[in-house]
């Protein structure tokens, strides 16, 4: 566990403690929605967020998370699978759905094994606590997407699809709305990140994506979130807020969000 005692607490008592309270300090209500979406940060920033997107799934418990986060190694044109069929927490164990990677690998090539980007990356580690917090012991399929080609975008999503079948699924995206970078640049990235989402419904983000110059890494799991979530939806912004930190000994914003899909 790379962000132990560096994005959440180690302590369980400490980490238990402190997701009880952001959960508790959510308004969140009302919502049932089959994607959301959260930052993943240090839990002194991001918490709020990430407890915010959860409540928005409602209240029900689904028989499978898929998680979505973008790769912070280089994984061009793949989405990494892990190699591993258990991902640990301090709070407890949550197990991966080995037999839905199987369909993954077996549906669309886009989809590789890569135990060394899984262990290099913290954007799913962050939400993992949260996530048993929320849920308890579930069922999981983390997965890193890296940067895409546009036409990559579909095939990949189709093949999430199959792992649908008779059971509920919810997704997870892991995702900010910026890089880390000068609050007026973060801002104005974040701004254009929500109106791609807001006036393209469903795959018709593929096209849009054209206009996106230099995209952040997080547009990847976000477009497959989007597209996942269906024309029938529509993103619905819970929270956002900007935020000053330090990165590797330099200071910018990042801009933090959380996003339910909700059903119009």
């Amino acid at each position: 566990m790379i962000g132990e005692d560096i994005y959440y607490p180690g302590n369980p008592v400490t980490l238990r403690k402190q997701l009880q309270g952001a959960f508790l300090e959510s308004t969140t209500l009302g919502m049932s929605a089959p994607v959301t979406v959260c930052p993943y940060g240090a839990y002194r920033y991001s918490l709020p967020y990430i407890a915010d997107s959860l409540k928005a799934t409602g209240p029900g418990r689904p028989d499978l998370v898929v998680i979505l986060a973008p790769s912070h190694a280089e994984t061009p044109e793949q989405v990494v699978l892990p190699e591993s069929d258990l991902f640990a927490t301090p709070l407890g164990v949550l197990r991966v759905d080995t037999d839905a990677l199987s369909t993954l690998r077996e549906t669309c090539r886009f989809f590789v094994d890569d135990e060394i980007s899984h262990l290099q990356n913290h954007s799913i580690e962050v939400l993992l606590p949260a996530l048993y917090y929320y849920y308890g012991p579930i069922p999981i399929v983390p997965l890193l997407v890296g940067t895409l080609q546009r036409e990559q975008l579909v095939p990949i999503s189709d093949a999430l699809l199959r792992l649908h079948g008779e059971r509920t699924v919810q997704v997870v995206v892991a995702a900010n709305l910026s890089g880390f970078t000068a609050t007026a640049e973060a801002d104005a990235t974040a701004r254009k990140m929500i109106r791609l989402l807001m006036t393209a419904p469903g795959q018709s983000v593929v096209d849009n994506l054209a206009t996106f110059e230099n995209p952040p890494r997080s547009t990847w799991p976000l477009a497959l979130g989007h597209i996942l979530a269906g024309s029938g939806t529509r993103p619905h912004i819970v929270s956002r807020g900007t935020f000053d930190t330090e990165y590797e000994h330099d200071v910018g914003s990042v801009v933090f969000s959380s996003i339910a899909y909700l059903r119009t």
